[in-house]
């Protein structure tokens, strides 16, 4: 089991730990960084300095302080600690009992005023903040509409008064009994459970022992998943596997996947560089033009290897390997040419 483990070769960041990534794209608002493991990061343009901005192009090397691990999409959100920041914070009176908070690992009292796509708008002392979905209490998260005008007890996860963004996490009492049969787990374990809640980014399991564990919409399949509920409904049994625990919030993270192998491995082992394959187009975003392949792995012919032209969704193309991602399970392409006329790949 601990071998089947080690194969996602993935070492989870950490909030306040910096990371280098690769711009790979340009947005109206945000740069999207190749961090070179599982997720790719977020860093908003407004925390470029406008010399950074200047000078921003795919293929740009920056560094940055990882602000939350993983947001809704499964993205790493970073930023920039200024130097005003080190050893405290921005100085605007409406954030400063929730930069104390943060330093000092307080609990605070709000109230939930509204759902949304993500999860909740909280309200604490006048000033709303967010609380994601993934951050609210196992028992409750089915039910977000049922915390409106209710007192939440709340933790600060992150603060930044320059972008007048607060993030909270849902603070649960946990009972001694749950400590007790959470400290019977341990990581890699195999656990049986039913399904309990369906959610847009995961799925909710109560296990054999009462406790409750989430298997996020990433740990699911091997493939991608867009919509859990398509796989899962309540009340449906499931294996999983324990991946992490966390005995202060009561929450245990769970694996399906994990029960397999990765079959990108066996799909892509005989793929070399400058093979001829055929895929159609699935989706283009300003990474590239993405493609299924003929045997079901995903392709990218990535905007550095082709000119602008049209890629309509479901036409069919030849490509060449560039090479295999094993990592990000995606097989690199670039197009298939017989004359040298605007190539600019070789």
């Amino acid at each position: 089991m601990a071998d089947l483990l080690a194969k996602s070769n993935f070492k989870p960041l950490s909030r306040g730990e910096e990371a280098e990534g690769t711009v790979v794209a340009i947005l109206k608002t945000d740069i999207i960084l190749d961090l070179g493991s599982k997720s790719e990061g977020v860093l908003s343009k407004k925390d470029l300095t406008p010399s950074q901005a200047q000078n921003l192009e795919i293929g740009s090397k920056i560094t940055a302080t990882v602000v939350y691990p993983e947001n809704e999409s499964g993205q790493v959100v970073l930023g920039f600690i200024k130097p005003t920041n080190y050893k405290g914070f921005p100085t605007n009176p409406k954030f400063t009992k929730f930069e104390q908070a943060l330093r000092n690992n307080q609990v605070i009292t709000g109230k939930g005023v509204e759902v949304n796509k993500g999860g909740l708008i909280v309200e604490v002392g006048g000033v709303r903040g967010f609380l994601p979905s993934s951050q609210v209490a196992l028992s409750q998260a089915s039910n977000l509409d049922g915390l409106i005008d209710k007192d939440i007890v709340l933790t600060v996860i992150e603060v930044d008064a320059n972008q007048n963004r607060l993030i909270f996490s849902q603070k649960t009492t946990v009972s001694d009994e749950t400590k007790d049969k959470l400290s019977k787990l341990k990581v890699g374990d195999k656990v049986n459970g039913k399904v309990a809640a369906v959610l847009q980014f995961g799925v909710f399991a109560s296990l054999e022992d009462g406790v409750e564990g989430l298997v996020h919409i990433s740990e699911i399949s091997w493939e991608k998943v867009e919509d859990p509920s398509t796989l899962y409904k309540v009340g449906d049994e499931i294996e999983a596997i324990v991946v992490s625990i966390d005995s202060g919030t009561g929450k245990v993270n769970l694996s399906i996947k994990q029960l397999s192998k990765d079959p990108f491995t066996q799909k892509a082992k005989d793929l070399q560089p400058d093979d001829v394959v055929k895929g159609t187009v699935t989706k283009v975003s300003s990474a590239g033009v993405f493609v299924e392949l003929d045997n079901g792995l995903e392709g990218l012919l990535h905007t550095s290897k082709i000119e602008p032209t049209d890629y309509p969704i479901g036409k069919t193309l030849t490509l060449l390997v560039d090479s295999v991602d094993s990592q990000k399970r995606r097989v690199n392409v670039v197009p298939f040419v017989t004359s040298t006329k605007d190539l600019i790949y070789k």
